[in-house]
């Protein structure tokens, strides 16, 4: 391993290191599929880019080469297996075995020329400039984002991300004639409109969404901006999660849902067999008022906070269980920084058909409900 790290420091000095990928994570449970590292010159210094890719995002963040040539070492001690360098004179891979051995094999260069060292590159922007946008108040009259609306148009950005690269994931759906998405409790329809307008504009698909919202003004004023601004497949329509009868559904979004409405968005999915179900939760009371203080858990139970973050969890375990064993493989995951919404936990689960073991889950959840007193999930009285 020092003599791999020795290399990339060599490849530095000389300029000519191109980039640099660390595989073969230790820990699948952690996320983390593939760090990718590459030189960047921001504001004149010379420093490093690492992106860390997870399933449904990636986060990037800048070093200078000391601190960087740090976190590789870090990274291949603790993290990653496999090593791959890539300079203007060969190409170095690094491997580790299970047992702990580790070689080194080198072979000809695949990129010849050095690096572009250019960072200010456009960011990919997921939100058009719809007149949506302004009428929705995302963007001022000029075009521009409030001061007070950053945190919504990060939001907004972040899901439609979320979607764009769950959608690629699953390339079955993007071949489909027509993606039919249900958005449960689109509230004033800041999503509604940003993911049609993201997949009809920007990625020319041919899309039906429909936004299901209680309150009628909302629903009359969605449609009629909708109208405004000539988006043909996007309706709103009245009703309650819990009431609302299901269409066709490919995807189905549920942000916010309070309480076990998640719960109705995610077993209305389940019933429609929808490809996608991407459920942002919030509030977690049918949980927290059901929990009993166990001998164990006395010690959380007693602080009213920490009850409350105990039951959120709970909540979304079984939920993320319950979709399991309903063949949807699932994942749990911040969406965004806490600085943006304290409600940033995303469940999503994607449909699949391979068999599942519905009785050896089912019975995660009944020991969980078990060790904490609780009678019932509300999901399980839906599916």
């Amino acid at each position: 391993m020092q003599n791999f790290i020795s290399t990339i420091t060599l490849a530095f000095d000389k300029e000519t290191f191109v980039k640099l990928t660390l595989s073969k994570p230790r820990r699948k449970q952690s996320g983390l599929k593939k760090v990718v590292i590459q030189p960047v010159e921001v504001k004149g210094v010379r420093q490093l880019k690492f992106v860390y890719r997870h399933d449904t995002h990636d986060i990037t963040k800048n070093h200078i080469i000391s601190a960087g040539l740090d976190t590789i070492e870090e990274l291949l001690n603790e993290q990653m297996m496999i090593g791959n360098l890539f300079t203007t004179e060969a190409d170095v891979m690094f491997k580790l075995t299970k047992k702990g051995n580790a070689h080194i094999h080198t072979q000809t260069p695949t990129f010849t020329k050095p690096p572009d060292l250019q960072h200010d590159k456009e960011k990919k922007r997921y939100l058009g400039e719809s007149p949506f946008l302004i009428d929705l108040g995302i963007l001022d009259k000029n075009g521009r984002i409030p001061k007070d609306g950053r945190d919504k148009y990060r939001q907004i950005e972040r899901y439609v991300e979320i979607i764009d690269s769950l959608l690629r994931q699953n390339p079955k759906l993007l071949k489909q004639p027509k993606l039919h998405i249900t958005d449960m409790g689109s509230g004033k329809g800041y999503l509604t409109f940003a993911i049609y307008d993201y997949l009809t504009n920007q990625l020319n698909r041919n899309v039906k969404v429909m936004g299901v919202e209680l309150r009628e003004e909302l629903v009359e004023f969605c449609n009629s901006l909708s109208r405004n601004v000539g988006f043909k497949n996007l309706s709103f329509q009245k009703g309650s999660i819990g009431d609302f009868d299901l269409p066709k559904t490919d995807i189905l979004i549920a942000l916010h849902a309070c309480d076990t409405a998640t719960d109705h968005a995610i077993a209305k999915g389940i019933s429609a067999k929808a490809a996608l179900i991407i459920c942002a939760p919030c509030c977690h009371k049918q949980i927290r008022k059901s929990l009993k203080n166990s001998e164990l858990f006395d010690p959380i139970l007693n602080y009213g906070i920490l009850k409350e973050r105990q039951a959120e969890i709970l909540t979304d375990t079984i939920r993320a269980l319950l979709l399991e064993a309903n063949g949807y493989k699932t994942k749990v995951f911040e969406f965004i920084s806490t600085e943006h919404t304290g409600k940033n936990l995303m469940i999503v689960g994607q449909r699949h058909e391979r068999k599942v073991d519905k009785e050896a889950i089912l019975k995660k959840v009944a020991a969980l409900k078990a060790e904490f007193g609780i009678a019932e999930h509300y999901l399980e009285r839906l599916v």
